[in-house]
């Protein structure tokens, strides 16, 4: 069979040019030269020449090969120590490189051992970092830090100077902090310190407030409490009204130190008591009245603007603290006031007391009419004193005649010899129609003159008007009736003993006494005149000196009790004659 051969069969048949120069006898070129694209380029560079370019290709090969290498001759010889050079980096990099290639792996293997000493010392300088970091962020806040620190001490040193504004500032800006940072222990501790003080300057301002201090210091203490927004208005004033009472009443306690030195000496120290009390008033009377008008310029005239008139709870407040003070005042006076029992001094207390209540009168606090019947009682207290002090001196002299000491022979004594003036023993006075006339209707304080012959009478009498006199100056009008029961009480007491005396004669049959017949009729005569003198003209006098001379009245009637012993005297007046 026959097999037909195509032209592309033909074509594939015949090898290519670089084939035949690879296979050709004369090669000495590798064969991977024939590989390489710029041969193939070349060999296809050549098949593309003409002829005539073809054959002069080797010449022309020759020529560039030529100048090639005197070229590279040339450049060989101008430049081998760059080539040099060249070589002996290119040689010592490649050294370099090998060591460096050995270095990274020392490296490499190092690696895993010194991330793990990283870690581990990351984990063991973690507190260490947080601490420096801490101190880092100190240092870098340490003005401000300074600032919050030095609060308290700053708050101690304004409150210390009383610089009380700059206190709250600053107590304003730590309760600000404490806002801002609520979690901050530092910021709370700080605040906690600014606390204290604040209390230390509240009890200050309050502890001001019981001191010695006047308007304007006492106003500035109340601002300051008001901006510290502890107590409400009610109860600053409360806290007013205490501490000002706590300073007026050791005021009071230092006068009242004044009485502790007059107890024991009651009867005799009357003006100590009277200026004691003039003591006490002064210095009640100007601390209640500041009292009262700091309060009112304090507190009454700052009433809120919804109204033109203060709050009533805060006018109740001053009313219950005048009223307590005005009451402790009322009572002191009159348990001290009885000692002084003395009309002159009770004018002048009084006189001092009505300027006070008419003092507090401009701020609704007229206290007059209670001072009356303190003095009233006063004045009876004082003139019942005095009354029976007259007495007892009478009934004294008349005791003097029933003494029956035997030790002492010469104490007991006539009536001659006591009860009537030496000078006119001879002829005994009686009092007569003109002279009791004159007691009737003569001045009221001129004591008539037969009363000089009995001189136990006209010191009696004397005492009595001791006593009225001194009423004159100060004699309450409402006392009257109970002044003239007491005056007739005292007479009627002292002429009981006159009667009793006149009855019993005690100095009869006494064997220390040798008594005559003419003695005995001279006693009797002694005891008829002074008898008659108290009854006809001492009783009408005095009362009529305490009626008309003090009140200007009308001698009234004389009471049960004393027309009682007159009568009895009317009825032994004459059996006292005969015997």
């Amino acid at each position: 069979m026959t097999t037909t051969l195509t032209p592309q069969d033909t074509i594939a048949d015949i090898p290519t040019l670089p084939e035949l120069l690879e296979s050709s006898p004369s090669n000495d070129l590798p064969s991977s030269v024939y590989s390489k694209p710029e041969f193939a380029t070349y060999l296809n560079h050549l098949t593309d020449l003409p002829l005539a370019s073809l054959e002069s290709e080797p010449t022309t090969l020759s020529s560039s090969a030529a100048q090639l290498t005197n070229a590279l001759t040339t450049l060989c010889h101008t430049s081998y120590p760059t080539f040099l050079s060249l070589h002996t980096t290119t040689s010592t990099l490649s050294s370099s490189l090998s060591s460096l290639s050995s270095s990274l792996d020392s490296l490499l293997s190092a690696l895993p051992a010194l991330e793990a000493s990283a870690r581990t010392f990351a984990q063991e300088t973690r507190e260490i970092q947080k601490e420096r970091r801490k101190a880092s962020l100190v240092l870098e806040q340490h003005d401000k830090l300074y600032d919050v620190l030095s609060l308290p001490m700053l708050l101690d040193s304004c409150v210390r100077n009383h610089s009380y504004n700059e206190a709250l500032l600053l107590a304003n800006h730590a309760s600000t902090l404490s806002q801002r940072f609520p979690s901050n222990p530092l910021i709370q501790s700080v605040k906690s310190e600014c606390d204290s003080r604040v209390q230390a300057m509240l009890g200050q301002l309050l502890s001001m407030l019981s001191e010695q201090a006047k308007l304007p210091a006492l106003f500035r203490a109340v601002n300051f409490l008001r901006k510290m927004e502890v107590l409400d208005e009610q109860e600053l004033a409360l806290a007013f009204l205490t501490g000002r009472g706590t300073y007026l009443e050791g005021a009071l306690k230092a006068v009242d130190i004044e009485k502790k030195g007059l107890e024991g000496n009651k009867e005799k120290d009357k003006e100590s008591y009277a200026r004691f009390l003039k003591r006490y008033v002064d210095v009640w009377r100007e601390g209640v009245y500041d009292v009262i008008t700091q309060y009112t310029t304090i507190f009454l005239e700052r009433a809120p603007s919804t109204s033109d008139s203060p709050p009533a709870h805060l006018l109740i407040l001053l009313r219950m603290f005048t009223t307590h003070h005005l009451q402790a005042f009322l009572t002191l006076l009159r348990e001290t006031i009885l000692l002084v029992a003395d009309p002159s001094l009770l004018t002048s207390l009084l006189t001092q007391l009505t300027y006070c209540a008419n003092s507090f009168a401009r701020v609704g606090m007229d206290f007059k009419p209670l001072l009356t019947p303190i003095f009233v009682d006063a004045v009876s207290k004082g003139l019942t004193e005095d009354l029976e002090d007259a007495v007892d001196g009478w009934c004294g002299r008349l005791a003097e005649l029933s003494v029956k000491d035997k030790t002492r022979p010469s104490s007991l004594k006539r009536p001659s010899q006591t009860l009537v003036a030496p000078s006119v023993l001879a002829s005994i006075p009686r009092p007569t129609s003109a002279q009791l006339e004159a007691v009737a209707s003569g001045p009221p304080n001129v004591p008539p003159q037969i009363l000089v012959s009995y001189p136990p009478l006209a010191i009696y009498t004397n005492a009595i008007l001791s006593a009225l006199n001194g009423l004159r100056m100060l004699a309450p009008a409402k006392l009257y009736p109970d002044l003239m029961e007491l005056m007739d009480k005292s007479l009627a007491k002292g002429a009981a003993a006159i009667l009793k005396c006149a009855k019993e004669k005690p100095w009869l049959g006494d064997s220390r006494l040798s008594t005559t017949e003419e003695d005995g009729n001279k006693d009797i005569e002694v005891l008829e005149g002074i008898t008659s003198a108290y009854f006809k003209v001492h009783i009408p006098f005095v009362r009529r000196a305490l009626s008309e001379g003090v009140y200007s009245r009308q001698t009234e009637r004389p009471s049960e009790e004393l027309e009682t012993v007159v009568r009895e005297w009317e009825a032994s007046y004459p059996s006292l004659k005969q015997t």
